[in-house]
């Protein structure tokens, strides 16, 4: 009874904020009854700095490019295919519709930022073309309209059904953010409709292969009010490690039966069948081989995990869900302590996929990494900080971002990696389009969003989490805007300028996040430590006052105090360039060194020391590197420039740009760990 009457009043105050988060514009409506509310990308304008060119080329050049490239490979006509108005073969595979939408919720969220009528009329185009595909009963997946109804919830841990549709939410929830439009979440409401009345209690119980629809349906429940949403999602996630079919039944693994490989020469559908059958075993690759309260170590496919993680957090902040945050705290503690690498990418490639593999063992060459893992990664993480409101979180978000997501696209915003290795001999070019186009599109959505990732609030508090170039209104809990200016040419520059300026004077906490790498931590872990532990104070000031920098244990330095129009915060972070060393039991970087400089990972790359061996480059410990400002190289970047031995031990000149930007001019060699000695 007293958790019933808990959840009512949980509802009823969600219920009064609901009025507040509509009238600020927020993005996704209804608020959390635990933890962070975002402060949406709406209401954070980036239009200069470090990411305002890039969120401009993401709006100029990827996303069209993107919709070319999918219009070309049959993406879109796959749906007036299913929609009976085109006589074509249908293009693809089961995943097909996943992508287009994806580039389309990008689109969606770069229009709230940018006016471009063009665009806008492209994209209602083909949302247009999408919705005519519509069954009677809600069901949207092309590759099961064509080729079988009677078909389209067999295998679900193969054929990314919930996939597609989670995608198709996430765009749907974009579409009325923009427009206040409701045929398209109405339409999105009646697909998730159809799976509610197909999956969940007293129905079906089983799970997709692929997660992504658990975060979508909170997504969903968020934009519409509709409680159901909510509860499928926490269904889905609590069905995870259970034996599925009628009811929720114990999984016993000793059940299963291991394919044995077919004898003598295979057929190619042979081979494939076999493939398909080591898939379908529940051995943690989608994390179905235990209750999600009782995973407490990372495996499977990092992409996939990420999404999970994420939903998890997600269903904290708003409802209860017991033996949720212990795992959550597992998970995270043998991500980031065991299996991460330094520039926030997931997925060693052990095991011959996009997923994690055995707790230190991160080698360079050979790193998986996947672009998707990198972003799934962001998302977790911002949804880890929401929920428990601690820097440790934001720090490893802002890791993956300017490390392990940029680097997946190029900086003309039109060529991609869909692999992210931190070493390669020869080099590889970025691809101008991916046919398994899950990274390009899931890129071309999360750049317009990182405006939504630099503040979050709560009731007289808001988070300061990135520090990035740009303007914000917030609105405070009497109903008053709070407007912001950030000036800084962070990450280059530790120097921030921040302008605060309600309308009044205003009470409340203003929470700026002390980077863990300014304090000498490049990860909340032992699993990276820098080889010097000197740390040069963070320089803070209101109105020209210094004020204490020291952080509190929740990683943010707390300015409470009555704000006025036109107050001002300085914030100065030094960057010293550091040398970074992995625990010794990463066997691939003993007696190697990266090198980091404020957020930023740095690579060695042969486009700038084209005559030198950088598999036989040593950097002495006592050589000394400079950093220094390039407006003419790579969009503009902070490079480091020193001396180190060649392969024969003679002294070179070497220079080290982001890891980010390698593979922007010419093939070649490129490392991250660099060979010290004495």
């Amino acid at each position: 009874m007293r958790t019933q009457q808990k959840h009512l009043f949980a509802l009823a105050v969600m219920g009064a904020m609901m009025i507040r988060g509509n009238a600020a514009g927020n993005q996704e409506n209804l608020p959390p009854v635990r933890g962070f509310q975002e402060v949406g990308k709406a209401q954070v304008e980036l239009s200069s700095g470090f990411w305002g060119p890039r969120i401009k080329t993401t709006h100029d050049v990827t996303i069209p490019h993107a919709l070319d490239e999918l219009e070309k490979d049959g993406h879109v006509t796959n749906f007036d295919r299913a929609a009976g108005h085109l006589d074509v073969p249908l293009k693809g595979h089961h995943a097909f519709d996943s992508d287009l939408y994806k580039t389309l919720e990008g689109a969606l969220n770069s229009l709230e930022q940018f006016n471009d009528p063009a665009l806008k009329k492209r994209v209602d185009g083909i949302i247009d073309r999408i919705l005519a595909a519509q069954q009677k009963d809600g069901f949207l997946i092309t590759w099961f309209i064509v080729n079988g109804l009677d078909k389209r919830w067999e295998d679900l841990r193969l054929e990314h059904q919930m996939y597609n549709a989670g995608h198709f939410f996430e765009m749907a929830v974009e579409h009325q953010h923009l427009t206040a439009e409701p045929k398209v979440i109405d339409s999105a409401k009646r697909f998730a409709d159809h799976i509610d009345e197909t999956f969940g209690p007293n129905k079906r119980y089983d799970v997709d292969g692929h997660q992504e629809v658990e975060l979508a349906l909170v997504r969903l429940y968020r934009s519409t009010g509709e409680r159901r949403y909510l509860d499928l999602a926490k269904f889905f996630l609590d069905e995870r490690g259970y034996a599925h079919g009628t009811e929720r039944k114990p999984f016993d693994p000793r059940t299963q039966v291991l394919p044995k490989a077919p004898e003598g020469k295979l057929t190619p559908e042979q081979k494939r069948e076999f493939w398909h059958a080591r898939l379908r075993l529940r051995n943690g690759r989608m994390q179905d081989h235990k209750p999600v309260v009782d995973q407490h170590e990372a495996v499977g496919h990092a992409v996939r995990a990420g999404y999970m993680y994420s939903a998890m957090a997600d269903i904290l902040r708003f409802t209860d869900a017991p033996g949720y945050e212990n795992a959550l705290d597992h998970l995270w503690n043998d991500v980031v302590g065991r299996k991460m690498y330094i520039t926030g990418g997931l997925g060693s490639g052990q095991y011959d996929d996009e997923g994690f593999g055995d707790a230190y063992l991160l080698p360079n060459e050979s790193a998986y990494n996947e672009s998707c893992a990198a972003i799934a990664h962001v998302f977790w993480q911002h949804r880890m900080n929401l929920l428990k409101g601690q820097s440790k979180y934001t720090d490893m978000m802002e890791l993956a971002l300017y490390n392990g997501v940029l680097s997946g696209i190029s900086i003309s915003g039109d060529h991609f990696f869909y692999q992210n290795p931190l070493a390669s001999a020869n080099g590889g070019p970025r691809d101008s389009w991916i046919g398994l186009s899950c990274c390009p599109t899931n890129l071309a959505r999360i750049l317009p969003q990182i405006g939504g990732l630099v503040y979050a609030q709560s009731k007289k508090q808001v988070l300061v989490n990135l520090y990035a170039s740009g303007t914000a209104k917030l609105q405070m809990d009497d109903g008053s805007t709070l407007n912001l200016t950030q000036q800084t040419e962070y990450p280059w520059d530790g120097k921030v300028r921040l302008t605060v300026d309600p309308p009044q004077a205003t009470d409340f906490s203003l929470n700026l996040r002390l980077p863990g790498w300014a304090l000498g931590r490049p990860v909340p872990s032992d699993l990276y430590r820098p080889s010097d532990a000197k740390v040069s104070p963070v320089l803070l000031t209101v109105n020209g006052k210094q004020t204490d920098a020291t952080p509190g244990d929740d990683g943010y330095v707390h300015l409470q105090r009555s704000w006025k129009r036109g107050d001002v915060v300085e914030l100065d972070l030094p960057m010293p360039i550091r040398r970074i060393l992995a625990n010794e039991k990463v066997e691939a970087d003993r007696g190697k060194v990266a090198l980091m400089r404020g957020p930023i990972v740095y690579c060695m790359e042969a486009a700038d020391q084209p005559d030198v061996n950088l598999t036989r480059l040593i950097l002495p410990r006592a050589a000394e590197m400079k950093a220094k400002h390039r407006n003419d190289l790579l969009g503009g970047v902070t490079v480091l420039e020193g001396e180190a031995l060649d392969e024969g031990g003679k002294p070179v000149k070497v220079t080290a740009i982001p890891y980010y930007a390698w593979q922007n001019r010419s093939k070649g060699a490129m490392t991250v760990w660099i060979p010290e000695k004495s």
